[in-house]
């Protein structure tokens, strides 16, 4: 069926839409692609309801030949980027208030499941108010079935993937228990050992809270971590480990623990006069404006 499908990802917090009536053009005229016209009209619809957008600060410093193709808006607290692209265009929305990534909470996975009470509910209601929007342009909704059971959604992520064999939801997880994949360098665990599906794995979340679940794997050297019947996440290798005793003696970690040999250096160059400095920094052959 040809024509323009959005999709909602509450999880992700991503709006997509995808452009399917068939058209083609050359590179060169890739901004005639109409699922750009319908871009800009969302984007000056979210200006209407409070959001300030202007191009992505960080394609405007680093990549400024992709400028034009990517968008970076905020209401409050509420954040979000924009790309475009010839067979459509994605918005991505996140928060900067409880994050995990030493980047930002743009990088961070489980951007909803991160988000505070309050900006959660905000995201909410302008992904339905968008979502309103697109409707009325005649767009069809074609957002996912949203599963209950966490051991459901997994599986929906290996049917929706090219990566694997499974092309519907008529498997059990338990059918991949025992196996893994074939490089190390995506299988092993903080310790060293090689990471089963099926296996129960402990991790520490974005908090430092000690956690645990039963693991399959999803792509590169990240994997699935169900955590009950409703919850999972999604966790790298060298985060799993067998819990020791060590592990059970702190439950929770403090953030950013600095190593003891940093903290030392710091209070021995706080502890160093402004002179001595820049005669350490001369002699490393460093030029200091005095």
């Amino acid at each position: 069926m040809e024509g323009y499908f959005f999709s909602i990802d509450k999880n992700s917090a991503i709006i997509n839409l995808i452009n399917d009536t068939g058209e083609k053009h050359d590179w060169q005229d890739r901004n005639k692609w109409s699922d750009y016209p319908i871009l800009h009209r969302l984007l000056n619809f979210m200006s209407t309801r409070g959001f300030q957008i202007g191009r992505d600060p960080e394609y405007q410093r680093r990549y400024k030949s992709l400028n034009k193709d990517h968008w970076y808006g905020r209401k409050g607290t509420l954040e979000f980027k924009a790309e475009r692209y010839p067979r459509g265009f994605r918005l991505e929305f996140f928060q900067n208030i409880n994050y995990e990534n030493k980047y930002g909470g743009y990088y961070d996975f489980d951007k909803f499941e991160k988000m505070p009470y309050m900006i959660k509910l905000m995201f909410i209601n302008e992904a339905n108010k968008i979502a309103e929007f697109l409707k009325a342009l005649g767009i069809t909704e074609n957002t996912r079935i949203e599963y209950k059971l966490s051991k459901d959604k997994i599986k929906q992520h290996y049917v929706e993937s090219c990566h694997y064999p499974q092309k519907n939801m008529d498997f059990n997880l338990s059918d991949l228990d025992g196996t893994t994949c074939e490089y190390s360098y995506n299988n092993t665990d903080r310790d060293g050992k090689t990471i089963y599906n099926g296996q129960i794995k402990y991790f520490r979340n974005w908090k430092g809270r000690l956690m645990r679940g039963r693991v399959y794997r999803n792509l590169n050297n990240m994997w699935w971590v169900i955590l009950n019947d409703t919850e999972y996440t999604n966790i790298a290798d060298f985060q799993l480990f067998d819990a020791n005793e060590e592990d059970f003696k702190v439950r929770r970690l403090v953030k950013d623990r600095k190593p003891k040999e940093y903290i030392d250096r710091i209070e021995k160059i706080n502890q160093t006069s402004t002179k001595e400095l820049i005669n350490e920094l001369k002699r490393r052959g460093i030029k200091v404006a005095v």
